[in-house]
């Protein structure tokens, strides 16, 4: 090979590694003329070290492109795991479906990537030995020909002599030319109806005819590869498409995903540096410009926006190592919104790289293993389980580079989201890991999706609520990703969230940021999550104010109460339009002032109760304050549980499937409701049908009731087919009655403890059974020991998690304090054993359930 002609395979094999490109351009970086361009382009062709690509203008690309073993021809195609990845796994479907693949139609607007995307399914094929190496690839655009269809007739099916007026001598069309490999047919939409007959006739049998002989058949083995910025089921035949298997379609630029996005600018730059063999620099203002482009032209239009700003930028610092792309060079008015993405640095020298952000193997299996353990039977042990996993993650994600437009976006909406307007500035730790998953699209199962989706808004509902608010504001790069972060962000937050504040406060107000700003403030004082905040325009009303907040409301638990905190407003107004979405009682205090906020914020977070806010909310504050003892509008179905709320609401969701969609199932404290029994507040129960418990009723009340073990003898099921009979058909009747009477079985409480082995426990629970029958020298029937089997072994692992509530000191009778003392006495043990302490609380309750038989 000569000087001259290795100069001229090197400038091709260096420009075009991604495209093949036209011997104008490489001529004009060679700065020779065309003519000796195209001599020694020739002479390589001979030597079949460069291809030549049929079209106007001609391309070439060097062979060693095409070998065998460039395996891996999808791995450089931006987003082919992300966005990109059913695109790309259809196609290469289509390449390897015996015996010979499928026919391709490539969809979408202009500048998309639909002739790159054609030319990696033809390298593909060479790869994977579909096609030999060296098979024809031709290139014909039908544009070009359009107003002459004979013309592109007899191009693509070639022409015999005398066939019209200058065919001298017969030819061949493309389809003979590209035999053994592929024809790409771009705007394919501008053949006309009888071209297109022709062609999903070879389509159909394999064989075709030249121009001016309808006698003579050809036969060719070609796949086509057709692409069109057209919809094709308004400029194709039906027939035609229908010959087509597969049909794919491209995005706009502006649709992509940011990552991708990135990674497209720093691509085009990347090719810019090449071409200068200069480093370049685009600062961020430009990058965050670009970014931002919703133009016809897509990566088309963008690549000549860099090219033109390179040119610019290169004028001024030619003398300069690094060539400065900033604001100045860039040929576009009315610049958008300025987004901190980062800058963006290339080096000619240094091989760019797009795909180690998905090489991210760092023990995930064994972390989705937890996560599935988690979703089939979830407990705190195993949600312990899955943190552990994570934090070991995050102690090796030193060897991720961070330094990305992405991680400084990620990092300001984490810092803004999180740390000030929740108030969680110990979750700092967490940022780094969950951007890794982001940036690589982690997923989690369907099934493991919804499980935990369903699971976490009843158990840790503050937490998923977080998660939710921060992936609204976080640019989505993948949907269903998005859904399994949000899993995994729960996981995570939820060890700086205090679940146990049981009241949900929010807080309105006009202005830009006013109410996220008091929010920040009073959270952030707190030290956790306490008020949700809406900010709405200064020109908003009150209607805005109540959808927005109704919206808001139906995401959260309110049965134990909700405080709504406004600048301005009509209370009445407010609460006609808000109390159907409630489940309690609501307080709403008409003038938010961060004072205000603080201080009802310091009270919720002692779990102080509802109507303590309510009442020192209208002493204290010289503002208007309104409480409304407030419940479901609908038809309701009450559970509460001695044992604790989650027990109430575990039996919620058991009953919830059965019942009518307009009949709600609504879980409450045992606190609450008894307090609501000594207060008599009987307008509280107005819709409610019935109430269920785990302790009989003994006080005088204007409600239905029944203690759930009552279902374990004939008179209660015969009470509640009674109460249902109206909503639910017998079998309907039978099969609740089975699951509720198996949730209080043994066998259910052993299901609902996660550290305690449920086998060792029942044992022990027995043993402080007989120890009461033994004092008071009484004999407990089944469904009482049943009952207290159940609340006991709960109450020690309660006790062991310390999620106890606050013990309420209050003046006990003698009868009390013998139960206390003989209480403690029979759980000593117990208490040395599990290193724990029978609260007051605890103690109170205890005392509830027995005072019946001693």
């Amino acid at each position: 090979m000569s000087v001259a002609e290795k100069r001229v395979y090197d400038e091709l094999a260096k420009q075009a590694s991604e495209h093949a490109i036209p011997t104008l351009q490489l001529a004009e970086n060679l700065k020779l003329s065309r003519s000796v361009v195209s001599h020694y382009l020739n002479k390589l062709l001979k030597e079949h070290k460069v291809r030549k690509i049929a079209g106007r203008p001609v391309k070439w690309e060097i062979t060693e492109h095409l070998s065998p073993d460039f395996s891996q021809v999808f791995t450089d195609f931006i987003g082919y795991k992300g966005s990109m990845k059913h695109i790309i796994d259809q196609v290469k479907a289509a390449v390897v479906y015996p015996p010979n693949g499928l026919n391709i139609l490539i969809t979408g607007h202009s500048g998309v990537g639909k002739s790159y995307l054609a030319n990696k399914i033809y390298r593909y094929s060479i790869s994977k030995q579909i096609k030999k190496v060296g098979a024809p690839y031709i290139t014909f655009n039908c544009a070009n020909y359009a107003d002459n269809p004979e013309l592109i007739s007899s191009t693509l099916f070639g022409y015999v002599k005398g066939a019209f007026t200058g065919a001298n001598e017969e030819t061949e069309g493309l389809l003979k030319q590209a035999n053994g490999g592929f024809l790409f047919l771009d705007e394919v939409h501008r053949l006309s109806s009888e071209n297109q007959e022709k062609l999903f006739s070879f389509i159909d049998t394999g064989k075709f005819y030249k121009v001016g002989d309808n006698i003579h058949a050809e036969k060719t083995n070609v796949r086509l590869i057709m692409a069109t910025t057209e919809n094709p089921d308004k400029v194709l035949l039906t027939t035609f498409l229908r010959r087509i298997p597969v049909k794919i379609k491209l995005p706009d630029y502006i649709n992509r995903p940011i990552d991708e996005r990135l990674e497209l600018l720093k691509l085009l730059v990347y090719k810019e540096a090449r071409k200068i063999n200069k480093s370049i620099c685009v600062d961020q203002h430009v990058v965050s410009a670009l970014l931002q482009i919703k133009h016809a032209g897509n990566i088309g239009y963008i690549k000549n926006i860099i090219q033109l700003a390179c040119a610019s930028a290169y004028n001024r610092d030619l003398n300069l190592p690094t060539i400065n792309v900033t604001v100045s060079n860039l040929p576009l008015n009315n610049l958008p919104e300025y987004y901190n993405w980062g800058t963006i640095l290339v080096d000619p020298n240094e091989k760019i790289k797009f795909i180690s952000q998905y090489d991210f193997s760092l023990g995930l299996d064994d972390l989705k293993i937890s996560i599935h353990r988690l979703a089939e039977n979830y407990s705190l042990k195993k949600l312990r389980a899955c943190q552990t996993k994570l934090q070991n993650l995050n102690s090796i994600n030193n060897k991720i580079e961070f330094e990305t437009g992405l991680h400084i976006q990620h990092q300001r909406i984490f810092s803004e989201i999180i740390q000030k307007r929740y108030g969680l500035n110990m979750a700092t730790s967490i940022e780094p890991l969950i951007f890794i998953l982001y940036k690589n699209h982690f997923k989690i199962t369907k099934i493991d999706r919804e499980s935990l989706t369903k699971i976490f808004s009843k158990k840790l509902p503050r937490s998923f609520h977080i998660a939710d608010i921060f992936y609204q504001q976080l640019p989505i790069l993948d949907k269903i990703s998005k859904n399994s972060l949000m899993i995994i962000f729960t996981i995570l937050i939820s060890q700086f969230v205090d679940e146990n504040i049981k009241l949900r406060a929010l807080m309105v107000a006009h202005g830009e940021n006013t109410a996220t700003s008091i929010q920040a403030v009073v959270n952030s004082l707190c030290e956790n999550y306490i008020f949700d905040a809406i900010d709405m325009p200064i020109d908003a009303n009150v209607s805005s104010i109540i959808k927005e907040a109704n919206k808001l409301i139906d995401s959260f638990n309110t049965t134990n109460g909700f405080v709504l905190m406004i600048d301005m407003g009509s209370l009445e107004q407010l609460y006609s339009k808000i109390n159907s979405h409630l489940d309690g009682d609501l307080l709403v205090i008409n003038n938010l002032t961060t004072l205000t906020a603080l201080d009802v914020a310091i009270k919720i977070k002692q779990n102080t109760p509802f109507k303590k806010i309510a009442e020192k909310a209208d002493q204290d504050y010289a503002i208007e304050a309104k409480y409304y003892e407030g419940f479901s509008q609908l038809p309701n179905i009450l559970v509460s549980c001695v044992s604790g709320l989650g027990i109430a609401e575990k039996v919620s969701e058991i009953i919830r499937p059965f019942m009518p969609a307009d009949i709600k199932t609504i879980a409450i404290s045992y606190d609450s409701l008894k307090e609501k029994i000594m207060r008599k507040e009987w307008s509280y129960f107005d819709r409610t049908l019935f109430v269920l418990t785990t302790i009989d009723i003994t006080k005088d009340v204007k409600f239905k009731h029944m203690n759930l073990y009552n279902l374990l003898d004939a008179s209660g099921e015969e009470k509640l087919r009674d109460w249902l009979t109206p909503y639910l058909s017998s079998e309907q009747i039978i099969n609740f009655n089975n699951q509720i009477v198996r949730f209080f079985s043994k066998e259910g409480i052993a299901e609902r403890l996660s550290f305690l082995n449920p086998d060792v426990v029942i044992g022990e629970v027995e043993t402080i059974i007989n120890k009461y029958e033994l004092l008071y020298k009484v004999k407990f029937d089944g469904k009482f020991k049943l009952n207290l089997y159940m609340h006991i072994a709960l109450m020690i692992e309660r006790l062991m998690l310390h999620n106890s509530s606050v013990s309420v000191e209050k003046s006990i009778s003698k009868k009390e304090a013998k139960f206390f003392k003989i209480t403690h006495s029979v759980f000593q043990p117990i208490e040395i054993k599990y290193n724990i302490r029978i609260t007051a609380t605890e103690m109170n309750i205890l005392y509830e359930l027995f005072s019946q038989f001693i």
